[in-house]
């Protein structure tokens, strides 16, 4: 999979989080699985598309 290049948005926060070896291996396998080169790649998909559900849901209520 290709994500997306917004040159426009400037990404400026870091997000951290700890985890274990064996949750790393998981994330790993299932980023190279899904096409992504790198588990951050995979992670900013989920990112965007958790993004696009609140947008849309947001859409439906205003409705």
């Amino acid at each position: 999979m290709i994500t997306k290049k917004e040159p426009d948005v400037i990404k400026n926060c870091l997000i951290r989080v700890r985890v274990t070896e064996e949750e790393h291996e998981h994330f790993m396998k299932r980023a190279h699985e899904l096409g992504y080169r790198t588990v951050s790649d995979f992670i900013r998909t989920l990112i965007d598309d958790e993004t696009e559900e609140n947008e849309e849901s947001d859409d439906r209520n205003a409705s």
